[in-house]
């Protein structure tokens, strides 16, 4: 697994389409933490929503930089159901954890101070909306939707809905939560054991799927 997961970090560098969604990421994250007064908790609540935008997009870029005749072969190679969903997986959380962690050094360099618990709750949040966000990006990726224009359109309308529609239980409570600064310590958790659960929920669908068809 750690070498299929180093495989496709390196089919994700080579291709150079984690550029884009990065560059527009970091930008954000800018102009965000802009503010050196600012509550950074609800600041984080802008960013998780983003990186959850990015890791979806960075999960698509990275499945469609196969062809299908290539992918076909590293499926061969590993001869393990489930194992190029859950490195592909691995490898943009890998990339998700890189921008939390410049996210962070970012916040510590432009706010004088910043108490250890908003950082946590933020960190958090930020994971959780990262293993939602490669969810969506499996889900929506061509390992179940054979194009890109289908791809794009589902995966804007499950981000749309995820993130803004307060019915869903997965990111939407733990954001408004953070937004408000109160409830933190139950939102937060639930948030990213719901995104985690559903994670693991779509690995195995898009495992079972791929199964079928090959």
């Amino acid at each position: 697994m750690l070498a299929l997961t180093r495989y496709q970090l390196a089919v994700l560098g080579h291709s150079q389409r984690y550029l884009p969604p990065t560059l527009v990421y970091l930008a954000s994250v800018g102009i965000v933490f802009n503010h050196g007064s600012a509550p950074v908790v609800p600041e984080f609540a802008v960013t998780a929503g983003a990186l959850c935008a990015v890791a979806c997009w960075l999960t698509v870029a990275l499945v469609d930089a196969e062809d299908p005749i290539q992918r076909l072969v590293t499926k061969s190679h590993t001869r393990r159901r489930g194992a190029v969903p859950l490195a592909v997986a691995c490898s943009v959380l890998i990339c998700c954890a890189a921008l939390t962690t410049a996210v962070v050094l970012w916040v510590l360099w432009r706010r004088e101070s910043v108490e250890a618990g908003s950082l946590g709750f933020g960190v958090l949040a930020q994971s959780a909306c990262s293993c939602l966000g490669v969810a969506i990006g499996l889900a929506c990726s061509r390992l179940l939707v054979p194009r890109i224009g289908y791809s794009v359109l589902i995966a804007v309308f499950a981000l749309l809905a995820v993130l803004f529609v307060r019915p869903i239980p997965l990111v939407n409570p733990m954001l408004r939560a953070m937004g408000s600064n109160e409830n933190l310590s139950t939102a937060v958790p639930l948030g990213a054991a719901a995104s985690a659960l559903a994670l693991a929920l779509t690995i195995l669908l898009v495992t079972a799927v791929s199964a079928r068809r090959s």
